[in-house]
């Protein structure tokens, strides 16, 4: 069975072929028509109008480069959740932290900091981060450490956090009608604010957090075989499952906070990864950043592409669903 599909390598290449052209579609595209000589001369320091400068470099650039960075965090996210809950249907923002994001960006707003920064984030983005960030925490404290089922206290404790965090950022909005404008583009994701503070912040902790994880990567294909497995082969399960999922959830938060909450995207290119490479982590965990890195920035040149921009996050949802839902019967046939 194993020779049905590419090896790491192969994998890894097209993987990384996909993301390097919807890049580079991505630098085409856009409100502003500019010619691929235009593109490729600014981008390689050519005598450009300054306009055709600043819309490459200052634009279209950074939002590809957050792009990549934000896409990779979210299937990182998405492929660490569905093996520490053993649930094909784990979403990054399951255990709450997509709530908790949107309630520090409402929370910013409702105190008047939203025209204000902080060590270059915009106070929004910042709220978002703290708001992800106890959220997750909060999670991992209601499901507590001690006992055996981890992996399930941990969904349950998310699905309650998460509504009661849901409820409280509703009433927060309600309240402030200010915040709205900033709660609703973290509600549906957007590139458009792509700039040093929010790159650095994404990329530095998708690849830190990467890293973590792949070296995790046996425990973690020892944990999708369930909790009993695992500690049969000397797995400290409470240990690895709390901090790969407190891993997981900075991923999240690091993405929301910096391009709002994308959906899809770590729901389904981890499905895409193992159909590609299979299900070991080694393999899997570089080919989803790829992918998942990919698939973003193909959905925001195509929310560019429109007459109006639309949010990035609507697209991956028009291109995800209908992908997971072929995934999900293809899963689910007999065999």
């Amino acid at each position: 069975m194993s020779g049905a599909r590419p090896g790491l390598a192969r994998g890894l290449a097209l993987a990384l072929l996909f993301a390097l052209v919807a890049a580079c579609v991505n630098l085409f595209v856009g409100r502003a028509r500019l010619s691929p000589i235009d593109v490729m001369t600014a981008l390689q320091g050519g005598d450009v109008s300054p306009t055709v400068h600043d819309i490459v470099h200052l634009d279209r650039v950074p939002r590809v480069v957050l792009g990549l960075a934000v896409g990779a965090a979210l299937a990182l996210a998405g492929t660490l959740f569905q093996a520490l809950l053993r649930n094909p249907l784990a979403d990054p923002y399951i255990v709450g932290v997509g709530p908790g994001a949107l309630l520090g960006a409402a929370g910013a707003g409702a105190l008047g900091l939203a025209g204000r920064s902080v060590a270059g984030l915009s106070a929004a983005a910042g709220g978002a981060f703290v708001g992800a960030v106890l959220a997750a925490l909060l999670v991992l404290g209601v499901a507590g450490r001690r006992g055996r089922d981890a992996s399930a206290r941990l969904l349950l404790a998310g699905v309650a956090v998460g509504s009661f965090v849901t409820a409280v950022a509703t009433w927060a909005l309600y309240v402030e009608n200010e915040s709205w404008q900033d709660a609703v583009r973290w509600l549906l994701g957007s590139l458009a604010y792509a700039d040093g503070p929010r790159i650095r912040l994404a990329a530095g902790a998708t690849v830190l957090l990467a890293l973590l994880a792949w070296l995790r990567a046996r425990d973690l294909d020892a944990l999708a075989l369930g909790e009993e497995s695992a500690r049969l082969a000397g797995v400290d399960v409470t240990r690895t499952v709390f901090g790969l999922s407190a891993a997981a959830c900075l991923l999240v938060a690091a993405a929301v906070a910096t391009a709002g909450l994308v959906g899809f995207v770590g729901l389904v290119v981890p499905h895409a990864a193992r159909r590609l490479v299979g299900p070991g982590h080694r393999r899997l965990l570089p080919v989803a950043a790829l992918l998942g890195g990919g698939l973003l920035v193909a959905a925001d040149a195509i929310a560019r592409s429109a007459r109006t921009e639309v949010p990035v996050g609507v697209v991956t949802a028009l291109l995800g669903a209908p992908v997971f839902a072929v995934l999900l019967r293809r899963t689910s046939a007999p065999r």
